[in-house]
Parts: C-alpha cells; sequence; structure tokens
C-alpha cells in the first residue's frame, strides 16, 4: 500500500498542475491578444501613412490641375486674339 499511496499525486498537487495549466493558458492567450494588437497597430500605421501619401498626391494633383487651367484660359486668350485679327483681316 506504501507504493500506491506515493504513485498517487495528492489534490494538492491535482489542484496545482491544474492551476499551472491554466496560467499557461492564460499567458498564451494574453501573448496571442498582444500580437494581435500589435498587428492592428503595424497595420493602422500603414494605412495612416497611405493616407499621407494619398494627401500628398492629392495636393500635387491640386497643383498641376491648376497649373492646366491657367494654361487653358491662356490658349483662350490667344484663340480669341486670333480671331480677333481673322476679323480685321477679313473685314479690313
Amino acid at each position: 500500500m506504501t507504493i500506491n499511496k506515493h504513485l498517487q499525486a495528492t489534490d494538492a498537487e491535482i489542484a496545482e498542475v491544474e492551476m499551472d495549466r491554466k496560467f499557461e493558458e492564460l499567458y498564451d492567450g494574453i501573448e496571442e491578444a498582444d500580437n494581435k494588437i500589435e498587428d492592428v497597430s503595424y497595420r493602422q500605421d500603414d494605412f495612416e501613412s497611405d493616407i499621407d501619401t494619398v494627401q500628398s498626391d492629392i495636393a500635387d494633383l491640386n497643383i498641376e490641375v491648376g497649373g492646366l487651367l491657367r494654361t487653358i484660359e491662356d490658349l483662350q486668350d490667344t484663340i480669341q486674339e486670333l480671331q480677333d485679327k481673322l476679323e480685321e483681316l477679313t473685314d479690313g
């Protein structure tokens, strides 16, 4: 009977092993959650960087559009001047 007594774990030992296992699961869960948070943080940084890039691109395009609008206005003025000269030549 003494061998069986030594081979059997006490309730306290079983409870301790079970508690250790639960703490390990809890730690693993916390580590997994921390990794997910870190992942989301990297994604957010990438997203914010993409937003900054898009805003910069939009600003650049707005500058280009402004330049093109001025060019169109200049061309319209030139066309009007040429039409006026053509009228002078055909009327005169």
